[in-house]
């Protein structure tokens, strides 16, 4: 449901893997450079999750939605992922179909490639972009397959939790943890 546990935590998550990385990224603030571009993106980006998840407060502090928000998404709430323009809704378009490209490289390609190239590993490396461990990627893949088994209304919420969780364990203890958080 909406504003139910599932979206809180998710929330929390979201909100963890930002403040986590932004952690590291103060700790490593005397040399900040290139080399921390993967750290800021991911902090950056699960930060905006976090917002877009609780519609970035609307709804915790009773904040009307301004008229296009009104007008253009489909619960009338205050965030991205819910708009529908010009008949497109962007929550389908990029939240499904697009992250899920994103998502299968991640957890399917990256860690290969990483592993297997030095030139991959060094430019990863070089930016700090967080590499998920084989088995990071094994729990993410068959969670995501076991609950879309599942015929239930709410079950993207369910996954989005699941995504947020994996990307907090694969934060905290990625494959290459030595290398970009050194």
């Amino acid at each position: 449901m909406e504003d139910g546990i599932i979206e809180y935590l998710t929330a929390i998550f979201l909100l963890s893997v930002s403040i986590y990385m932004m952690s590291k990224l103060i700790k490593s603030i005397e040399k900040i450079s290139l080399k921390n571009i993967g750290i800021i993106m991911f902090s950056i980006i699960f930060f905006f999750g976090f917002g877009e998840e609780i519609s970035w407060g609307q709804r915790i502090f009773s904040i009307e939605s301004p008229p296009f928000f009104s007008e253009n998404n489909l619960q009338s709430e205050t965030n991205i992922h819910n708009l529908m323009i010009g008949g497109v809704k962007l929550n389908k378009l990029i939240f499904t179909n697009g992250l899920f490209f994103i998502f299968l490289f991640y957890f399917l390609a990256l860690p290969y490639l990483y592993a297997k190239f030095n030139n991959v590993k060094s430019i990863i490396n070089r930016f700090s972009i967080v590499i998920p461990k084989y088995s990071q990627s094994i729990i993410f893949i068959c969670s995501t397959i076991i609950i879309y088994i599942f015929d239930h209304d709410r079950i993207s919420e369910i996954w989005e939790c699941l995504f947020a969780f994996t990307m907090l364990i694969t934060t905290i203890n990625p494959l290459n943890k030595q290398e970009i958080y050194s």
